[in-house]
C-alpha cells in the first residue's frame, strides 16, 4: 500500500473511532428530533454567508495577485475558489482545494510560483485572523473554554504564524540556508525560492494591500462564526451568540489539523466538549455537528458542477 493511501487509511480510522466513542451515548431519537422543526430562513442566511465568504475569499486573492503584478479576472478566482471548495472535501484539509487553485491559474497566469505565493499569503493571513479572534474571544469569556489549556492551541497556531512571517522577512538569513548543501545543488529549487521571496517582497512594500487582507480574513472568520450561530438558530437550539464567538474559532483550528477526513470526528468532539461545558445536551452538539457537514456537503457540490461545467466546455 502506498504511504499516501495507508494515510488517508489512518485518518479514515481516526475519524470513525471518534465518531463511534461520540455517539454512542447520544440519544438519536432527541437527534432527530431537532431536525424536524428545521428553519428554514436561517438555513438561507447560512448558505448566502457561505456565497458572501466564498466571493471575498476570491477578492482577497485577487488583491494579492494584482500587487505581484499578476492579473486575473475575478470570475476566474471565483470559478477556481468554488471548485477548490469541492475538493476540499474529499483531499487532505485545505491542501487538496489549494493545491488546484495553484495549478489552475498558473494555467491562466503562466507564473506558479507568483501563483503559489499568493495562495500562500492568503491562507496565512486566514489562519492569523481564526488565531486571533481563537485568542481573544475565549479570554473574553474565559470561563466557558474549559481551562487554560484550550487557550494553547491558538497560542501555539498564533506564534507559529508569527515566526513564520517573520523568517519569510529575513531574505539574506533564507539565501544563506539556499547556498547551503543539500539545498545548492537544487537550482531549481533556488530559483523558485528567489522567485517566491520576490512575491513576499512586493507584499510587504505595499502596507496598504496587506491591510486589506488582513481586513477581509477578519471579516471572512467573523462571518464564519456567524454562519454556524444561524445553523443554532434553525435548529432552535437557544444558544446566545457570544458562546459561539467563544468556541467556533477553536473549533476551526481544531478540524484544521490534517488527521481526520474533511474534520469528521474532530469537529463533532469540539462541539461537544463546549455544548456540555454551557450546560447543553450531546444531542444538541451532534445535531449542529451534522447540519453543518451536511450543508457544506451540499454547498461544496456547487463546485464540483463548476468543474463538470468547465471541463465540458474545454476543448
Amino acid at each position: 500500500m502506498k504511504k499516501s493511501h495507508a494515510f488517508s487509511a489512518a485518518k479514515l480510522v481516526f475519524s470513525a473511532a471518534l465518531l463511534f466513542l461520540l455517539y454512542r451515548r447520544v440519544d438519536f431519537g432527541l437527534l432527530a428530533a431537532r431536525f424536524r422543526g428545521l428553519g428554514l430562513w436561517p438555513m438561507a442566511g447560512f448558505f448566502g454567508l457561505l456565497f458572501f465568504n466564498t466571493a471575498i475569499s476570491a477578492a482577497k486573492w485577487k488583491i494579492l495577485l494584482n500587487a505581484d503584478d499578476t492579473p486575473v479576472p475575478f470570475p476566474k478566482l471565483l470559478k477556481s475558489y468554488f471548485i477548490a471548495t469541492f475538493f476540499n472535501v474529499f483531499l487532505p484539509s485545505n491542501i487538496g482545494g489549494d493545491a488546484y487553485r495553484i495549478y489552475d491559474i498558473a494555467r491562466h497566469s503562466s507564473r506558479p510560483v507568483n501563483t503559489l505565493a499568493s495562495v500562500f499569503a492568503d491562507r496565512l493571513s486566514g489562519f492569523m485572523a481564526l488565531s486571533f479572534f481563537g485568542l481573544v474571544f475565549p479570554l473574553l469569556g474565559f470561563g466557558m473554554i474549559g481551562g487554560r489549556r484550550m487557550l494553547l492551541l491558538p497560542l501555539a497556531v498564533f506564534a507559529g504564524l508569527a515566526g513564520l512571517v517573520w523568517l519569510l522577512f529575513q531574505k539574506s538569513l533564507l539565501r544563506s540556508i539556499l547556498s547551503r548543501p543539500p539545498w545548492n545543488r537544487w537550482w531549481r529549487l533556488k530559483d523558485a525560492a528567489e522567485s517566491f521571496l520576490r512575491s513576499v517582497d512586493a507584499y510587504r512594500r505595499r502596507p496598504r494591500v496587506m491591510t486589506r487582507v488582513m481586513a477581509v480574513s477578519f471579516v471572512f472568520q467573523f462571518s464564519v462564526i456567524v454562519a454556524v450561530y444561524l445553523l443554532g438558530r434553525a435548529l432552535d437550539l437557544g444558544v446566545p451568540f457570544f458562546p459561539f464567538c467563544i468556541f467556533m474559532p477553536l473549533v476551526s483550528l481544531l478540524e484544521a489539523m490534517p488527521v481526520s477526513i474533511y474534520g469528521i470526528g474532530l469537529r463533532d468532539s469540539g462541539y461537544v466538549f463546549f455544548f456540555t461545558q454551557i450546560g447543553r445536551s450531546r444531542e444538541e452538539a451532534a445535531a449542529l455537528s451534522l447540519l453543518y457537514v451536511a450543508s457544506t456537503l451540499v454547498y461544496s457540490a456547487i463546485g464540483g458542477i463548476v468543474l463538470m461545467c468547465e471541463r465540458n466546455s474545454r476543448p
